[in-house]
């Protein structure tokens, strides 16, 4: 993701064959995934976010707090999950993302705002 490469610990449902590949590359500002580099760098050159997608709530200095509603940004948001599910084994929401208001941590430098971690809740 971005310039680093990690090892994940769980297996992600990635639709697809993308779940069966080696190595995913994940775009770090839109989460759309790619099976090979070639793709990925095709992708980052097209790419024109550079933080979430819904309103930054909150910023102090770097970091930045970004509220993206599951109903209006679906497919980020179960880019996210996918993601997620890649650290955490009981991680179940992948799909159905719709009922939650997802809250993203973001640290900014000159390429854009950098996913530090998110949570989500139900939305009211």
């Amino acid at each position: 993701m971005g310039k680093y490469m990690m090892e994940v610990w769980y297996q992600s449902p990635y639709p697809g064959d993308a779940a069966r590949v080696p190595r995913l590359f994940v775009c770090e500002f839109c989460l759309n995934h790619h099976k090979s580099a070639t793709g990925a760098q095709r992708h980052k050159v097209k790419c024109v976010w550079r933080h979430p997608p819904g309103d930054e709530i909150y910023r102090k200095d770097n970091l930045s707090v970004w509220q993206v509603d599951g109903r209006k940004h679906k497919q980020y948001c179960q880019q996210l999950c996918l993601l997620a599910k890649f650290f955490l084994d009981h991680k179940t929401l992948y799909y159905d993302v719709e009922p939650f208001l997802f809250y993203v941590m973001t640290n900014a430098d000159h390429e854009g705002c950098h996913i530090v971690g998110y949570f989500s809740k139900v939305s009211h």
